[in-house]
């Protein structure tokens, strides 16, 4: 009788291993991750505690757009906000990335309410990830979840299923559909016991990679993956909505596939572990990825020094008071609008007052502001607060989301 060989290459979920490095390397590890999350606490500390709400909502439209770049499926980031007031394109295709781009946005907040702490045993259940897949993919049309599969064929996306046949991604051929139940409990397995600071830090890392070499889904897979891993840095309490890997990932995106594709490979003789894959090209993934939160973390340091922000603001408004519509603003209204970043509203009055200005001279600065769209307030005379609108990107948090400023250049 002729023995036929498997079609997948990859059919016993110990083919996976190292889910983690090794002790050694474990070690190696740790200081590097300590850094990350020592920062992040810093960073956490600002004196701005209103600026660091604001901007978890302002900067979800940001995390979207970066992680449909990865997939080369982004719109602008004018459209995903015109997107967020019901405004779409009238071209399909547009429409549909806007549809994507609100979906992960909606998921985000869902996912850090649905996860506000850290607990391995579940965070890491396969049962989390279908979760997010489900709820990213479910607010999509039906029209959005049809796509082309490599053999010309017309198949479904199912929110939140298991893929049901074989797929390429590049070189790489994940395991067979009938074992991705089992390597995805296995995947829990590996990491439901990385509890907590370093070791937490690092699973989440190395869970990425593992997640996307099953490829569990048909489609979505890496936007899932990074959905998990920011929201896993969030219930570990590091991100306080100050950062996500999304936009360090989009910007080192090449970078961010050769470590996802080193990390793919088999292990590379007697001193790269004992697993079946390479434990070199996964600490290697691991340490690209806690670089890319350092960056992250330490750019967003920079735009919440509470002195580098108030000059920012007067950068801002000495450039608008040169054109006609806004030509009453002064830098004087740097102090109180920046003093709006460490409290949630301030009677009208007290910031006038802060102004030192003449008090008809302050009711016409005041004025422009409003028309600048960095102030806001619930009532026509009630207390005013900060607002971060797009269009002043490019002042307040340069270099940012370039992509943004790039848009609302006028």
């Amino acid at each position: 009788m002729e023995n036929k060989l498997p079609k997948y290459h990859y059919n016993s979920p110990h083919q996976m291993h190292p889910l983690l490095p090794g002790e050694r390397a474990l070690n190696d590890l740790r200081p590097l991750a300590a850094e990350v999350i020592g920062d992040a606490k810093d960073l956490a500390a600002h004196g701005m505690p209103h600026l660091r709400t604001l901007l978890r909502e302002t900067l979800r439209p940001m995390n979207s757009f970066y992680t449909n770049k990865i997939e080369g499926q982004h719109t602008t980031p004018l459209l995903i906000e015109r997107a967020l007031k019901k405004d779409f394109s009238n071209q399909p295709d547009e429409a549909r990335k806007q549809r994507v781009a609100v979906a992960h946005i909606e998921t985000e907040r869902w996912g850090e309410i649905t996860y506000p702490l850290f607990d391995a045993p579940a965070f890491f259940h396969p049962g989390v990830l279908q979760a997010i897949h489900e709820h990213l993919h479910a607010q999509l049309l039906e029209a959005d979840l049809i796509q082309i599969g490599d053999d010309g064929i017309e198949e479904k996306l199912h929110p939140g299923a298991w893929r049901n046949k074989g797929v390429k991604i590049g070189r790489h051929i994940p395991p067979d559909p009938a074992a991705v139940p089992r390597f995805m409990e296995e995947w829990h397995n590996g990491y439901s016991y990385s509890r907590a600071g370093e070791n937490a830090l690092i699973a989440l890392m190395a869970a990425h990679h593992r997640f996307t070499w099953i490829h569990p889904f048909l489609d979505g897979n890496g936007r899932t993956a990074r959905l998990h891993t920011h929201l896993g840095l969030s219930s570990l309490g590091l991100t306080q909505g100050l950062w996500s890997p999304m936009r360090g990932l989009a910007r080192e995106q090449e970078s961010y596939y050769a470590h996802l594709i080193g990390a793919d490979n088999d292990r590379q003789g007697d001193y790269d572990g004992r697993g079946v894959l390479t434990e070199k090209g996964l600490i290697e993934f691991i340490e690209f990825f806690m670089h890319i939160c350092l960056d992250q973390i330490q750019f967003m340091s920079g735009m919440l020094d509470i002195p580098a922000f108030e000059a920012r603001l007067a950068q801002m408004l000495a450039a608008e008071s040169t054109k006609e519509k806004t030509k009453a603003l002064k830098i004087e209204a740097a102090a109180p609008l920046a003093y709006l970043g460490t409290v949630r509203s301030l009677e009208r009055t007290k910031f006038k007052g802060m102004m030192g200005l003449a008090s008809r001279t302050a009711d016409r600065v005041l004025a422009d502001l409003f028309k600048v769209g960095v102030i806001t307030s619930r009532t026509p005379k009630g207390p005013v607060e900060l607002a971060l609108p797009l269009p002043l990107f490019r002042y307040l948090f340069p270099r940012l989301w370039p992509e943004a400023e790039a848009n609302t250049i006028s």
